[in-house]
C-alpha cells in the first residue's frame, strides 16, 4: 500500500486546487450535470483568470461563463480577437482559434443592422460599455440573434488593454 501514498497525495493537493467537486456516486445523476459544465468550463476560466490578472475589471466572466453559458470574446485594443471560449463553437460553427486574430466584423453581413453596428462603434470609439441585439452569421452564413454585453477593459494604470464581450444567441 506504501506505493499508492504518492498518488493519493498528488491526487488530494489536485482535488484541493480544483473548482470541480468530487461527488459521491448516489449523487451524480443529480449533481453530475452541475458538476460536467463547471468541468467543461475549467479551461476557459483558467485562461481568462490568466488574461485578467492585468485588468482592473470586476470578475464576472464566472458568473456569464458557468451559470449564463455566455460566450466570452476578448479582444486587443484595435479590435483583432485574442481569447474567445470555447463554447463559440455551437452558437457561431467556428472553434476559438479559427476566431482568433480575426476582429467581430466576421459574424456580420448583409442582414446585419448599420444602426446596430454604429452604436457598437460609437460606444468603442469613447471607451464605454454596450448592450445590443445583433444579427450575426454562423460559418455556415445561416443568421442567429446575438445579445452582446461589451467592456473596455483597462490595467491598473488606467490604460486600454483589451474589450470583453459577454455573448448569447438571443
Amino acid at each position: 500500500m506504501k506505493e499508492f501514498e504518492g498518488y493519493d497525495t498528488m491526487m488530494a493537493e489536485y482535488y484541493n486546487t480544483s473548482q470541480a467537486l468530487v461527488l459521491p456516486l448516489s449523487s451524480w445523476e443529480f449533481y453530475g450535470e452541475h458538476n460536467w459544465s463547471l468541468n467543461n468550463f475549467k479551461n476557459d476560466l483558467d485562461s481568462l483568470n490568466k488574461i485578467s490578472k492585468k485588468w482592473d475589471f470586476e470578475n464576472i466572466y464566472h458568473n456569464e461563463l458557468v451559470n449564463k453559458k455566455a460566450v466570452i470574446v476578448v479582444t486587443n485594443p484595435d479590435l483583432k480577437i485574442v481569447y474567445a471560449t470555447h463554447n463559440i463553437e455551437k452558437m457561431s460553427g467556428y472553434t476559438s482559434n479559427e476566431v482568433i486574430g480575426n476582429t467581430p466584423k466576421m459574424f456580420q453581413g448583409e442582414k446585419t443592422d448599420p444602426k446596430v453596428s454604429k452604436v457598437i462603434r460609437e460606444a468603442i470609439d469613447k471607451n464605454e460599455p454596450f448592450e445590443v441585439s445583433i444579427v450575426n452569421y454562423k460559418k455556415d452564413r445561416s443568421t442567429y440573434l446575438c445579445h452582446i454585453k461589451g467592456f473596455p477593459v483597462r490595467d491598473k494604470r488606467g490604460r486600454l488593454v483589451n474589450y470583453i464581450a459577454f455573448e448569447q444567441a438571443a
